[in-house]
């Protein structure tokens, strides 16, 4: 197998809150990169019903946009729209709760895996945590959340969604394979040859999705002897907490890799900083403060207070979803934390031999990406070097930056490319530039690339880039549709 990939959501190909556009994922341009063809039996990958699980931000945007145009006028267009948006959401609850997406249908045709066995939501624990037979237990006894209600979706989101992965062929004899269980499978077989591991968003984004930090410093145990309940009341894992589960992953990836059929190169993303993504809005009096990644400058600008895209300072004061700055900058100094701790462990695993076969593990660090793509971060002048293909296209028409995507009512694009709707996850440019940084170091490290990026295969497959969504300001200008984003973007 010339790739596997263990990873999150970015890496399943998560887009404007919904599981996933795999095929444009990151990994899915590597392995075209690598000569392989994805949606075949040569590199097959998930197709998802209705947009996606938990819903697809993007596909309810324009169903609303194809009723009712750029604009959503007066109460009783208004009482439509949320009739609208309501069935929207019953369908896809259906599909997945009833209907041909329910996991009790084979989802992957005569294929019993997938090579991307990414998952969104996982931290680095349920990579050997999480498995099928654990999924159905927590969607069967789930009495509660099946229950239909107003604007209701598929209970149980996250266990869903890592059944479909790790057990698409709904075959009882794959029930025990988690992550890791899959990359034993295939390495003792057919063997691996390339590893793509990016874990360790999840152990902080939280944060950010519910504006409020839960520390596990403040457990009265290790977050690993708790309970999946128990570990899911935390966001923050502390870097000793984060040191623990990392060491045990790269142990137990070490022994399945030195112990398999072929040599094996590692790649390792670096977990990206949450406070540059847009979902976060810093508003209040710019404060500087030391910058915990230096990678731009020494010192950077937070902000007072953290809040959603769509709100302002008033609002974080008030409804109490907000971050103060000293808080994101905890959240920053952790994340730092935890890229200092996976780099380290690379330095200690590539010097510990084991087994029969060759293992090499390479960062590959996205958050300094990240931190150099950022668009104020960087007061507007970001210094990463887009590639010139990618420049070429878009110079004069468009934007590629990590603000919300914007465009007025007038069709024309004010910010946003690298960021879908969801404000975290990237848009089908945003993956190619993670597989840019990715394919850099594969190569450095000796993997045969027989094909370079399709910049323009890229750009049209990205849908919120090529066929713009001119209703976007109604999320600025309307309350009730922010509000109901807001409701979505907070599911756990």
């Amino acid at each position: 197998m010339k790739l596997f990939t263990i990873g999150d959501s970015i890496s399943q190909g998560f887009m404007s809150l919904a599981a996933a556009r795999t095929e444009l994922s990151y990994s899915t341009l590597i392995a075209r990169c690598l000569g392989l063809t994805p949606g075949t039996d040569d590199y097959p990958i998930p197709v998802w019903g209705k947009g996606g699980l938990p819903v697809n931000i993007e596909s309810l945007l324009r169903e609303l946009q194809s009723r009712y145009g750029n604009n959503i006028f007066g109460p009783i267009e208004w009482a439509e729209a949320l009739r609208t948006i309501g069935k929207f959401l019953d369908s896809v609850e259906e599909h997945y709760e009833r209907g041909e997406g329910n996991i009790a249908l084979p989802q992957a045709g005569n294929h019993h895996y997938f090579p991307n066995v990414s998952v969104a939501g996982f931290t680095v624990a349920d990579a050997w945590k999480v498995t099928p037979a654990w999924c159905v237990d927590r969607i069967a006894n789930d009495v509660e959340g099946s229950q239909d209600g107003f604007f209701a979706l598929p209970n149980r989101g996250f266990e869903r969604i890592a059944h479909a992965v790790l057990n698409p062929s709904r075959n009882p004899a794959f029930n025990d394979h988690s992550q890791l269980r899959w990359l034993r499978h295939h390495h003792e077989n057919e063997g691996v040859e390339n590893l793509i591991l990016w874990l360790g968003s999840n152990n902080a984004l939280g944060t950010v999705v519910r504006m409020e930090i839960r520390r596990t410093a403040e457990a009265n145990k290790d977050p690993l002897n708790m309970s999946v309940e128990e570990r899911n009341h935390f966001n923050l894992w502390s870097p000793p907490h984060f040191e623990a589960e990392y060491r045990m992953l790269m142990e137990q990836v070490h022994e399945i890799l030195s112990n398999g059929s072929c040599d094996c190169r590692v790649f390792i993303g670096t977990v990206p900083p949450v406070t540059v993504a847009p979902l976060a809005r810093g508003v209040g009096n710019e404060i500087p403060k030391d910058d915990p990644f230096k990678v731009v400058r020494p010192k950077a600008i937070y902000y007072d207070r953290y809040t959603y895209f769509l709100f302002d300072l008033d609002y974080a004061r008030r409804s109490g979803n907000s971050l103060t700055g000293d808080e994101a900058h905890e959240i920053d100094r952790t994340i730092a934390a935890y890229n200092d701790c996976i780099k380290e462990l690379v330095r200690e695993y590539n010097g510990k031999p084991r087994g029969k076969r060759k293992v090499d593990y390479v960062v590959v660090d996205i958050a300094d990406q990240l931190l150099r793509l950022a668009f104020k971060r960087n007061n507007g002048k970001p210094t990463y070097q887009l590639p010139e293909e990618l420049v070429r296209n878009v110079q004069g028409r468009r934007t590629i930056n990590t603000v919300y995507y914007h465009v007025d009512r007038d069709g024309i694009m004010k910010s946003g490319g690298v960021f879908s709707l969801d404000g975290v996850h990237p848009t089908a440019i945003g993956h190619g530039l993670i597989a840019k940084e990715f394919l850099i170091q594969m190569q450095d490290g000796g993997v045969e690339i027989p094909r370079a990026i399709d910049w323009n295969a890229v750009i049209a497959s990205d849908s919120l880039y090529t066929n713009l969504i001119p209703l976007m300001p109604e999320l600025y200008d309307n309350t009730r549709l922010a509000e109901i984003l807001l409701k979505l973007l907070r599911l756990p």
